[in-house]
């Protein structure tokens, strides 16, 4: 079957993609449940990757229960009636939110999000934007006109011209960078670059962009897509800095990893253009009864157990072990090896893409999956699930040992 596949693959849906996975020869996955992903032939791997999107685990019973009960109910809605899943879904998203977001609008996946986030702030009268180096918000347009990597940018150039990148945490250059404009300016970044390597963005940047965004009457669009919803140890990352966004995206683990959802969450004002005119923006398939259900099912569960304490006692157990592992070993391989983490958000910095490279291939001959990253080539992320048992943390130890002593 395995080899059906990747023809499959290779004729009719990506070249270059099957090519990857016969290199890497990639099992066929077929089933999953909580953090275990099983392949064709029945072999378990613990899910160390998954993007973020898993924060629950794969079908969280809960979650699972939620969507097949509106399946037989109503899966899509009728765009034309009134969506009891709507209203709901958007009060019980906005209950978790920071004080003083009132308003939200389902998408279907973070890009989509990101685009919205950057029309809210051309609505608004922002006609410049400053972004962050190192970011990652999407590949759509839009979103990769505030994405920080040539790589991805330079083949569909050119993207916006209205975007200016600030060095993450130069408070200088953020500074230099608004007093350019006499117009409303919006700043978009995430608090925890996720892509970027797992970098936490500093209190006094964040804080200062914040100032500026209000002096020039501007927008503060926070990006939690990867780093909200409890994984990084509190429901929002932001809720760090004691920072309110005026417009926050959110994506990846919405749903409950279940069904693509993701949202916009605004405050009033930044939401007016919108509140205004409905049909400024629409989606067909965005804010849909089914995905409302798991959304809704999976703030529940996040709320209900305590997902965001559990996330910020695993990362830091896994960090501390980790870096316990990586002491242990010869002193060359201490100084190649950083690891930074959020909560369930977690880098092990390698130092080159080629090492990083053969930590994610040792890794997974031990069968533990973990994520590359998008936007630094030398990380390797691992984004668990929040349920993970002493025998997988211990799984993990043990390749990790093994694995670095290969690179």
């Amino acid at each position: 079957m395995r080899e059906e596949t990747l023809e499959l693959l290779k004729a009719h849906s990506n070249r270059s993609k099957a090519r990857l996975s016969s290199m890497m020869n990639l099992p066929i996955e077929h089933s999953a449940h909580g953090a275990e992903i099983v392949d064709e032939n029945g072999k378990t791997y613990l899910d160390f990757g998954g993007f973020g999107v898993f924060i629950l685990g794969h079908k969280h019973p809960q979650v699972v229960a939620a969507v097949k009960s509106q399946l037989d109910i109503m899966p899509m809605s009728s765009r034309t009636l009134v969506s009891p899943n709507l209203a709901t879904a958007s009060k019980k998203l906005i209950d978790i939110c920071p004080d003083a977001i009132q308003y939200a609008f389902f998408t279907n996946s973070g890009a989509e999000s990101t685009e919205l986030g950057l029309k809210l702030a051309r609505a608004n009268g922002c006609k410049h934007i400053i972004a962050v180096t190192g970011s990652y918000h999407g590949k759509s347009l839009g979103a990769l006109s505030v994405t920080h990597r040539d790589e991805f940018r330079t083949p569909f150039a050119p993207l916006f011209d209205n975007v200016e990148f600030v060095e993450r945490d130069n408070v200088e250059a953020l500074k230099a960078a608004f007093t350019k404009y006499k117009a409303p300016v919006a700043f978009i970044t995430e608090p925890v670059q996720g892509e970027g390597g797992v970098y936490a963005l500093s209190y006094e940047f964040l804080h200062t962009a914040k100032q500026l965004c209000e002096q020039s009457k501007g927008l503060f669009i926070c990006d939690e897509i990867q780093s909200g919803l409890a994984r990084t140890g509190t429901m929002w990352a932001i809720d760090k800095h004691n920072i309110v966004p005026d417009v926050m995206l959110v994506g990846k683990g919405l749903s409950g990893g279940v069904i693509p959802c993701a949202a916009v969450v605004a405050t009033e004002a930044a939401f007016a253009p919108l509140n205004k005119d409905f049909m400024l923006h629409s989606s067909t398939f965005g804010g849909s009864p089914i995905a409302l259900s798991a959304a809704e099912a999976t703030i529940d569960v996040l709320t209900s157990q305590n997902i965001a304490e559990r996330s910020a006692y695993l990362g830091k157990e896994i960090v501390c072990k980790l870096n316990e592992i990586v002491k242990a070993h010869n002193e060359t391989a201490s100084q190649q090896i950083i690891i930074r983490g959020e909560g369930l958000l977690i880098g092990i910095d390698v130092g080159t893409p080629a090492r990083a490279g053969q930590l994610t291939l040792s890794l997974l001959n031990q069968q533990i999956l973990t994520s590359h990253s998008l936007s630094n080539a030398s990380t390797v992320r691992l984004t668990p699930c929040a349920f993970l048992t002493d025998d997988q943390l211990a799984q993990l130890y043990t390749a990790f040992e093994n694995a670095i002593d290969k690179i």
